[in-house]
């Protein structure tokens, strides 16, 4: 026993503590330097809003050195709400109920519109309706290779909008193995595609308010400004359609094939492919009443939330629809809910929390008053705003980079008005999705960095081209809108 504990005490030692210790040293860093920067300098601040300051400093520096899990981070701040904020001078009288104000967004209708986008995903890929989609669009594009790529781009970019693009990307990936694998090594369309798979995950995203984290933080911090489902879409898909035009333009121009045609008969073999064991399989059966249900429930969900200004049905209300239906016939099941990603969820509610904080303790309009930029005008503000979250995008999660950024946005845009307010959120929620130079930068760029066919050098030519003239092309479309 002894021994065994030994052994125990001595693995831990030496896998665990580097990362400990440097996670530590990280956080106590962070920790320190958001008092000196929060409590130091004199602002002329109430209690309340300096507190709020000190949250919204140590809230970013942790996101920024990812000391800790970015969900942590959420309920770190939130809790440290609780305390400074919801209990004036540490005053835990029962009667006190301004804590429970910062506990509101863990209810905020967004939850449940992703948690039926993560159920609605969860439930095309037991069916394989995703992989089914797949296979469908190949085989009616033809053996070319400009209109493989446009296949494999239209697929992408439209699951994207519905699904995370890191389980779109995964699944795209399964179907790229065969189709790479027929042609020759010494192709550099190998590389088109995977791109082309990479931008398409990305870009697809903007399209939808479920379709990456970014935007629905964007729609809770506007509250009653903010667009319905079909308004986000009229906001981000003419644009998004455009950037992957001009990008597919790019890709193939940049990895021409040497290759008249692409095999993609090898698709068919494309199986199941289960995450736990990173193994093939045969696909699971499923009765064909449950995948025909499966497809029911998804026309009938995205017609009602399309058609939300005719019928009035609130957006969220139309969620419960998949999310009852999925799961009272067994489609989705136990194992299933422990699936979905309730880190994302977390971090999206930190977000919502983070920005309810500074609006109620005043410091969105002390924000506004430092940053006083109205002479500049409101379209500079934006430029400046939406360049500088590609920027900082790249180097960390564009969720946590939209966290940190969409308060100040709120805050120094509202001097112009809430009908430009929301132009600059929106317009800086959609560029968050335009960080892909690295890598690291998303999920979709390690997927297919993975594969071993692309270099770091692949990522930074595509990503400083989207980088550079994707948010000129969305700042220019929102402002006819504006």
């Amino acid at each position: 026993m002894l021994d065994t504990r030994r052994h125990l005490y001595t693995f831990i030692y030496k896998n665990f503590r580097y990362p400990l210790k440097n996670a530590l040293i990280k956080f106590i860093l962070s920790f320190i330097l958001s008092y000196l920067l929060a409590y130091i300098p004199e602002y002329g601040l109430e209690k309340h809003a300096l507190e709020m300051l000190f949250i919204l400093f140590f809230a970013s520096m942790l996101w920024i050195t990812e000391a800790i899990p970015a969900f942590s981070v959420s309920l770190l701040l939130i809790g440290l709400e609780i305390i400074l904020l919801g209990f004036p001078d540490f005053n835990f009288d029962s009667s006190v109920k301004d804590w429970q104000y910062y506990l509101n967004p863990w209810s905020s209708p967004l939850v449940f519109l992703f948690l039926a986008g993560f159920i609605m995903a969860l439930a095309a890929s037991k069916t394989k309706l995703d992989l089914w989609m797949a296979k469908f669009v190949l085989f009616y594009v033809g053996n070319k290779p400009a209109n493989v790529l446009m296949g494999l781009i239209l697929i992408t970019f439209v699951l994207s909008m519905f699904i995370s693009n890191t389980a779109t990307t995964a699944m795209m990936l399964t179907v790229l193995t065969p189709i790479l694998a027929s042609m020759k090594e010494d192709n550099s369309f190998q590389k088109a595609i995977l791109l082309g798979v990479v931008v398409a995950a990305n870009i697809g995203g903007m399209g939808t308010i479920i379709g990456t984290p970014p935007n629905a933080i964007a729609v809770g911090a506007l509250g009653e400004e903010a667009p319905s489902f079909l308004g986000w879409m009229i906001h981000a898909l003419p644009p998004a359609i455009v950037i992957m035009a001009i990008m597919t333009f790019v890709i193939l121009k940049l990895y021409p094939s040497n290759e008249d045609s692409i095999n993609v008969e090898n698709i068919k073999m494309v199986s199941h492919f289960d995450d736990s064991t990173s193994t093939f399989s045969a696909i699971p059966t499923m009765p064909s009443w449950k995948k025909i249900l499966v497809v029911f429930t998804f026309a009938v969900t995205v017609l009602l939330w399309l058609t939300g200004p005719i019928h009035h049905i609130p957006t969220t209300v139309v969620s419960f629809f998949p999310i009852i239906i999925l799961t009272i016939f067994g489609i989705i099941d136990v194992e299933d809910i422990q699936k979905i990603r309730w880190d994302v969820i977390i971090l999206i509610i930190g977000g919502l929390s983070l920005g309810a904080g500074i609006s109620k303790t005043g410091l969105d309009d002390w924000i506004s008053q430092i940053f006083d930029l109205k002479d500049i005008g409101i379209l500079l503000v934006v430029v400046a705003f939406a360049y500088g979250i590609v920027i900082i995008s790249n180097f960390m999660s564009n969720t946590a980079a939209t966290n940190i950024l969409l308060p100040i946005v709120i805050a120094v845009s509202s001097a112009f008005g809430e009908h430009l307010s929301a132009f600059a959120v929106i317009t800086v929620a959609l560029c968050a999705s335009f960080a892909m130079t690295l890598p690291v930068s998303t999920p979709p760029n390690a997927i297919m960095y993975s594969s071993g066919k692309l270099e770091s050098k692949d990522f930074i030519k595509i990503g400083i081209t989207v980088g550079i003239f994707a948010p000129t092309v969305a700042i220019a479309w929102l402002k006819i809108l504006y």
